[in-house]
């Protein structure tokens, strides 16, 4: 990690009932539960000598129902920490599960109650409100790791707004003031291109999305396509699709790519590694000899899926505790708080799924 100027089943970690989802536990959610004011849970969370040992009891009872309570010493803590990610449609992959779980885990085990939140489009404003309050008062939550662009990003900027300490997760830079860790994935890019071309690939594609990063991604993988293998890397010679989220578009990825004669392809997003397998079995292609592939970014389980997959993954352990202990340095003095600037390299891991190429 180089500096530039400028779970359920984890002790304390959220279990609601409907394993697939989390869901966001406010102020409102927590009085509801308890039976008193927001007023009452807002002080409560912040100097629990304010309140009667009553409303205490039942402000703790709620919290642990509604899988905030760490059932620790320190669950009804002064600080509260959002934990927010982009909402994630039915059939795709969240690229930031595993780092969202770590997270999690850690900010619980420092005595901190993690107020977890999925951002959609549809909600920004009222999230905004329920995480903030009205505008002149203090915030219900201390501070705030977001994780990913979208929506995530958009509540990110209005509580940016109302000067709350945050860092921000994602993978492009963006000229907002906010404090972030950025997944660079360009360098793995081109670690991927080398590999593959190691492994005597000469008909490499490239699978992104079609997001904000896509262009510098496939500039880079043009780039090192042409300096690898000495070829001026048209459009015709290093192959790109450009996809949007979810497993089908990684199948018509797949399937334009081996229209296109490809031996490998590298995949910018754990969906349209799905998509790509999808599309080798319907074809009946032999993975992975008769057609590589390597994802750059994090793939759940990427250990035991057939053929367990190549990928450019990072260190989720030293990203979750660089952004926990940023912030809470932000939460601890917000005055003398200085933006800082991380960039994050991931590195190779070497599986089964790519091979030498092999005559298809």
């Amino acid at each position: 990690m180089s500096q530039t100027p400028g779970a359920p089943g984890t002790p304390g970690a959220p279990n609601p009932q409907d394993s697939g989802s989390r869901k966001h536990v406010g102020l409102a959610d927590i009085a509801g539960a308890a039976g008193v004011s927001k007023a009452t849970a807002s002080r409560a969370l912040r100097n629990p000598e304010s309140v009667s040992s009553g409303s205490m009891a039942k402000i703790k009872q709620a919290l642990a129902i509604l899988g905030v309570d760490s059932r620790a010493p320190h669950a009804t803590s002064r600080e509260m920490v959002a934990l927010v990610r982009p909402s994630v449609t039915a059939g795709d992959v969240d690229p930031y599960a595993r780092l969202f779980d770590i997270l999690t885990s850690k900010i619980f085990a420092q005595g901190i109650a993690a107020v977890h939140v999925e951002a959609a489009s549809n909600r920004v404003d009222a999230l905004a409100e329920s995480l903030l309050g009205p505008v002149g008062s203090d915030p219900h939550i201390q501070g705030a790791i977001v994780l990913g662009g979208g929506p995530a990003g958009e509540l990110a900027a209005k509580l940016a707004a109302r000067s709350l300490p945050q860092i921000r997760v994602s993978n492009a830079r963006h000229e907002d003031g906010i404090s972030r860790i950025v997944l660079d994935a360009t360098d793995g890019i081109t670690t991927a291109v080398q590999h593959l071309v190691h492994l005597g690939h000469r008909r490499i594609g490239l699978a992104v999305l079609r997001d904000s990063a896509a262009a510098a991604r496939i500039a880079v993988f043009r780039k090192a396509m042409a300096n690898v293998l000495h070829i001026p890397a048209t459009r015709d010679q290093a192959p790109v699709i450009e996809a949007a989220g979810g497993t089908m578009a990684g199948v018509s990825a797949a399937d334009e790519l081996l229209r296109q004669q490809c031996t490998a392809v590298i995949a910018c997003a754990p969906s349209l590694s799905f998509g790509i397998l999808e599309a080798a079995a319907r074809t009946r292609l032999d993975m992975p000899r008769d057609l590589s592939l390597l994802t750059v970014g994090d793939v759940p389980d990427a250990d035991v899926i057939a053929p367990p997959l190549s990928q450019v993954s990072y260190d989720w352990e030293a990203v979750a505790v660089s952004a926990l202990t940023e912030v809470r340095g932000m939460m601890a003095d917000p005055a003398e708080a200085v933006r800082i600037d991380y960039s994050v390299t991931p590195d190779l891991v070497l599986r089964a799924s790519a091979v030498p190429p092999q005559r298809r």
